[in-house]
């Protein structure tokens, strides 16, 4: 199996489980509405965030979001990927710790699903950059901030240092995230083969609670007619993303459907940490759109533990933003909203002032192998593919070379 995660490097200088309350209300004025003073960050990179907050409004609504929640240490959010540098400033104190581990031995912060091993660091980079954009730590005076800077990142390595492994690695680590804690899984990556195991595994997730994030791909094909995995999976826990850049228009690269397709998030010029000497990186796909909606997920899953996956799923997708340029390319026609998720108000990209759960008259409601998803047409330097795809039961990658 190949994994999309539209993973490209541009510059370091670039930039009827739903209640009725859950639905999506767009209102034409902020008039009795819940409003709330955006909360910036001081991290000094965070002007770079453009998909957290953006002067077009074309962003996740995090400031707004961070008012009501930054999010709960008591969540765990599994990112099944290439590692995470563990040397990387970002992530100190914010990873899981395994309360059944020694400090020398294994499991610590997650497991090597790869080598059968406790080591978790980072040798490709992808995980490192999802990773910093669901949760890199706040205020801590260095880089930048994550969706969600509370939640505990577990650390569970299902690609080697060629991004390469298989769907019962993904599915075995899976149903590790699921057995110790996690409540939400971040998987950038998608497959066009079925894989039996790998529904097995997202089942076993869903009967226990826990939602599954994943990417569209990034071929720009309609996944209504090139079904790709897990994204294509018949079950409630998963929640399917797709990139918008920042004047919200979908990404040229990414995959979309209006049955298959969810919810929309920031995959374009995305600034994060990566596992290299910078340390930070600008990537390009949908695999950096999912931890945006990731992060949301968790935000709403640190206020509400009780609910179930299917109702967390659901809930993101009746809170998401209406964009122009998502109608017919994903089911709710939106842009995820860390804001609306958390019910409060945030503008829109036209202006709009949207709110959860709010009574008001509406204007409008809306109820093969793993690869990277790599990004297609945008300024810097080329995307640089690193390994090609073998048999469809492997994982791919596409490594983003080079910065302009």
């Amino acid at each position: 199996m190949h994994r999309r995660t539209a993973a490209r490097r541009v510059s370091r200088k670039a930039q009827p489980l739903v209640e009725r309350l859950d639905a999506r209300v767009v209102l034409s004025s902020a008039v009795g509405l819940p409003t709330v003073q955006p909360s910036y960050p001081t991290d000094p990179q965070f002007g770079l965030q453009w998909g957290l907050n953006n002067r077009s409004d074309v962003d996740v609504d995090a400031p707004e979001a961070w008012r009501t929640t930054a999010g709960s240490s008591s969540t765990i959010v599994a990112v099944l990927d290439s590692g995470i540098d563990l040397n990387n400033p970002e992530f100190r104190g914010r990873l899981w710790i395994n309360p059944t581990a020694s400090r020398r031995g294994r499991a610590v912060h997650g497991w090597n699903f790869v080598a059968g091993s406790g080591d978790v660091q980072d040798d490709y980079g992808h995980g490192t950059h999802v990773a910093g954009v669901l949760g890199a730590a706040a205020n801590d005076g260095r880089g930048i901030v994550g969706v969600d800077r509370n939640a505990r990142i577990m650390v569970l390595k299902v690609l080697d240092s060629r991004g390469g492994g298989t769907p019962e690695v993904a599915a075995a680590a899976l149903i590790f995230a699921v057995d110790n804690g996690a409540k939400v899984v971040n998987a950038s990556w998608a497959t066009d083969t079925y894989s039996q195991t790998l529904y097995d595994a997202v089942a076993y997730a869903d009967a226990r609670g826990v939602v599954v994030v994943t990417a569209a791909g990034n071929e720009a094909s309609d996944d209504d007619l090139r079904p790709v995995y897990p994204a294509a999976f018949d079950l409630p826990n998963i929640l399917v993303v797709t990139a918008v850049d920042s004047s919200g228009n979908l990404a040229d690269f990414a995959n979309y459907g209006a049955t298959t397709v969810d919810v929309a998030a920031p995959g374009v010029g995305i600034y994060s940490t990566f596992a290299s000497r910078s340390r930070y990186a600008t990537l390009s796909g949908t695999s950096m759109a999912v931890p945006f909606a990731t992060g949301v997920v968790s935000l709403v899953a640190g206020l509400h533990p009780d609910w179930s996956a299917e109702r967390l799923v659901e809930h993101v997708k009746a809170t998401a933003r209406p964009l122009a340029s998502l109608t017919g390319r994903t089911t709710t026609g939106g842009l995820v909203s860390a804001a609306g998720a958390v019910g409060v108000a945030g503008s829109g990209p036209n202006g709009d002032v949207y709110v959860a759960g709010s009574q008001a008259s509406p204007r409008r409601i809306a109820a093969r192998g793993l690869r990277p998803a790599v990004a297609r047409g945008l300024r810097g330097a080329a995307v640089a593919p690193v390994w090609r795809a073998t048999p469809a039961s492997h994982l791919v990658g596409m490594r983003a070379a080079g910065a302009s």
